[in-house]
């Protein structure tokens, strides 16, 4: 028959303990990461937030071909070539700046318009001109 030895029962035990722990704290983690990856799937993009709108650049008119400078969703500065009619949507939080240049690379008429939940806060008229900005804040709503 075989004796019982106290210290290794003691350190056995203690040994599953920990085990048990590290086990425990390992699926508790694991339930958070795969939670937080669902939940962040299944946000609306366009969802609103407290003080933000939803802001269109335009711009409108006959001009063959036009290089349009704007401030783009993340607030940088991006450009795009080609012939009017053009939009660009996004959402934005209030006070932040907005703006459209529009350069002229040609004949006919070129306007802009910045529209903040459907309303429009700065527009410039289709006209013949070599260049033309729309520049606004977006509003508290």
């Amino acid at each position: 028959m075989q004796s019982f030895d106290e210290k290794t029962h003691y350190e056995t035990a203690k040994r599953r303990s920990w085990i048990m722990a590290v086990i425990f704290i390992g699926i508790a983690i694991a339930i958070g990461i795969f939670g937080n990856i669902y939940a962040s799937k299944q946000k609306n993009p366009d969802a609103v937030t407290p003080n933000s709108a939803r802001i269109e650049y335009q711009v409108t008119g006959s001009a063959a071909n036009v290089t349009i400078s704007y401030l783009n969703d993340l607030a940088f500065t991006a450009e795009r070539t080609g012939p009017p009619p053009w939009k660009f949507g996004f959402r934005a939080s209030a006070g932040r700046n907005l703006l459209i240049k529009v350069d002229n690379k040609g004949d006919g008429t070129i306007g802009c318009v910045i529209t903040a939940g459907g309303k429009p806060i700065s527009t410039q008229v289709e006209s013949v001109t070599p260049s033309t900005t729309c520049m606004a804040v977006v509003p508290q709503e």
